[in-house]
């Protein structure tokens, strides 16, 4: 059943993606700005990656507790702080009074929030619709959460570069006030509270652990994501930095490098999105893709002209997404279904981790040295890591 033809689920659909538009838009705008106050490769990734970092890292420790939270109550009350927040952002900037700990201390907040939205916003979904429309809905629902991650960087660079920073701040703050709007009107199906056990969920936690290391394709498939998120996602989520210190922050060349990470991102989805690639065939383009995305970012090192760095960033957008989509998808196809959140919470939590250990070492390097050395630095042992664990997890492991 097409969650579309139910009125709540497009209210809350539509409003929802405008919600997330505006949060990555900020995100690549207090990005920027950290750059254009501190010329600091490392403090840049920094703010970039502390808006994101907190979701995989303490999102799933939070989710226990999140069980038996009223979901409107606490939906409500999260947006409606990081829309204070965004507030603060946008009045600093407005009246030019930002500074590095101003950024730090934002970015943070928003980043804790978030942490705690993200289960709310992943149970909140099942009481929008009713059980029979749930599938469609999840799947929609992930195409809003995709299609701002890909749209968003892109649109935030353009209104930096054509509106300035404190306009950009200012939509983003405003893109929150639908979704609240409409969040105090749904009508919701009703649900039944789950009790907070910490000791289950610290159990759950270790059978999704002991599930992953002994089910040879999952493990295969986590190894996949840790690298690609260390190596190729973290430096995708650094754009600022490595835009500011190789091209002389210039605000269009942020926009042409982000609007060439999403049309690469966007292309990759597409692709995967069609349906009709196998589960065996995922599997054996997923070495090749991160192997590609690992040349593609070591090749940073050798340009410092906009138009090669965008070609780059279209292939390392392209490669990331697939890799992984693609991991994530065989994980959701051979773990068992009592096992599933679990196991996908050390997905989230692995994917998370990577990109924030890898985004900010690459930043810290920058500082150190030329950021397109720091790079390549990073990748050289990273590609030698990739090849040990192709030799040591073998490619053609069967997905039955």
């Amino acid at each position: 059943m097409n969650a579309f033809t139910l009125r709540p689920f497009v209210i809350y659909f539509l409003t929802n993606t405008l919600s997330l538009l505006g949060t990555w838009i900020q995100k690549v705008g207090l990005g920027w700005l950290t750059w254009q106050i501190t010329e600091s490769t490392f403090w840049t990734s920094f703010v970039s990656i502390a808006l994101m970092a907190p979701v995989g890292i303490i999102g799933p420790f939070i989710a226990v507790y999140a069980e038996s939270w009223d979901m409107r109550r606490a939906f409500l009350i999260t947006k409606i702080l990081m829309m204070l927040v965004s507030f603060v952002i946008f009045a600093l900037q407005f009246f030019d009074l930002h500074n590095l700990h101003s950024l730090i201390i934002t970015s943070l907040a928003l980043g804790l929030l978030s942490a705690v939205h993200h289960p709310i916003r992943l149970v909140f979904i099942s009481i929008v619709v009713p059980r029979p429309y749930l599938a469609s809905a999840i799947g929609l629902n992930s195409v809003s959460w995709n299609m701002s991650r890909v749209v968003g960087p892109g649109l935030s660079g353009f209104a930096i570069a054509i509106l300035g920073l404190a306009t950009t701040f200012g939509i983003a703050f405003i893109l929150y006030a639908p979704l609240i709007v409409a969040l105090a009107l749904l009508p919701l199906e009703p649900r039944a509270k789950a009790k907070p056990n910490a000791d289950r969920f610290f159990q759950k936690m270790r059978d999704g652990g002991k599930v992953a290391l002994q089910t040879p394709i999952i493990f295969t498939a986590l190894c996949m994501v840790a690298l690609n998120s260390f190596l190729v996602r973290g430096v995708l989520e650094i754009q600022p930095a490595i835009i500011g210190q190789i091209l002389g922050g210039e605000s269009q060349a942020l926009a042409t490098a982000t609007a060439a990470a999403g049309v690469g991102a966007l292309l990759s989805s597409g692709w995967i999105g069609l349906g009709k690639l196998s589960p065996d065939f995922i599997q054996r383009c997923l070495w090749p893709m991160l192997a590609i995305g690992i040349i593609g970012t070591a090749c940073l090192n050798l340009t410092s002209t906009i138009i090669p760095m965008s070609l780059i960033f279209v292939l390392t957008g392209f490669t990331a997404t697939v890799a992984g989509i693609g991991a994530q998808t065989l994980i959701q196809l051979k773990v068992e279904e009592d096992y599933r959140a679990r196991v996908m919470t050390w997905w989230s939590s692995v994917s998370f981790g990577s990109l924030t250990v890898g985004g900010i070492l690459i930043g810290f390097f920058g500082d150190l040295m030329p950021i397109g050395d720091g790079i390549l630095l990073v990748m050289i042992p990273g590609g030698l890591l990739a090849i040990l664990a192709l030799v040591k997890l073998p490619l053609s492991r069967s997905t039955a």
